[in-house]
């Protein structure tokens, strides 16, 4: 239930961002060519007026066009996106992703994955304060979630000029690292099932036994060996796409959005 709807909060997120974008897009052809001759124009320009030296080369509705399209699929629609993820998520999903968070426990067998462990304890604490920042004598842990556009989002300056983590969106932040780590096993959660402990997936006698194990699987003991099986069955599988695609009359290759 937790991943789930931390997947449905980001997902529905950008389908809402998209549909709104989607109403002011319109894609622009030659668009290199266009931005050329714009910046020729400037340059030739001087200090005339930009109706006078821009409109001519680019007119205002292409250049509204070009404005919608790099929102549409640069670092403003990921911005648009999140912001619209914090309020889903302040206004709605924050109450039952705390609740399930109070009565699931978090363990790692790997020290590396800890700082989302103790951000998750940060979180329960101030869990019912209202607070827009955690206090500055809080140790706020960092994780790699945290990284990207997240940081113009959680970092900002007070009053005092003090750097300061805004809670919501460090919670937001939080619970995606979460998912991604509990989905391959880095952080798993006591008591459960298909979120166990890992170790417990393999039999009890797994070290004692190794070379049988090793043998009934089929794999060798040396991680190098397996490592470079693995890459000649890629390399080879690739080729065979790579040969194969000519040959597909009914595929089609494009950019997509």
């Amino acid at each position: 239930m937790l991943n789930s709807t931390v997947h449905r909060i980001n997902a529905r997120a950008e389908v809402r961002v998209t549909n709104e974008l989607i109403k002011e897009f319109k894609g622009v052809t030659g668009k290199e060519n266009l931005l050329f001759r714009v910046a020729k124009a400037t340059v030739d320009a001087g200090d005339k007026l930009v109706r006078d030296t821009v409109y001519p080369v680019a007119p205002q509705a292409v250049l509204r066009d070009l404005v919608a399209e790099f929102k549409s699929s640069g670092p403003t629609y990921q911005r648009t996106v999140k912001a619209t993820l914090r309020s889903s998520y302040t206004n709605h999903y924050r109450t039952g992703l705390i609740k399930l968070l109070s009565v699931l426990e978090f363990r790692s067998n790997n020290t590396m994955h800890r700082p989302v462990l103790d951000a998750l304890e940060l979180i329960r604490r101030y869990a019912g304060a209202n607070l827009r920042y955690y206090p500055l004598e809080d140790d706020v842990p960092v994780h790699r979630g945290l990284s990207g556009d997240w940081a113009d989002l959680m970092y900002q300056t007070d009053k005092a000029a003090h750097r300061r983590v805004v809670r919501m969106v460090y919670e937001i932040c939080t619970f995606q690292a979460l998912r991604d780590q509990l989905r391959c096993k880095e952080i798993w959660v006591v008591g459960a099932d298909r979120w166990r402990n890992p170790a417990q997936d393999l039999p009890i006698d797994f070290e004692q036994r190794r070379i049988e194990h090793y043998g009934a699987l089929r794999k060798p003991l040396d991680p190098t060996e397996f490592i470079d099986e693995m890459r000649q069955e890629m390399r080879a599988e690739l080729e065979a796409l790579h040969v194969a695609l000519p040959d597909c009359a009914w595929l089609e290759l494009k950019e997509r959005r």
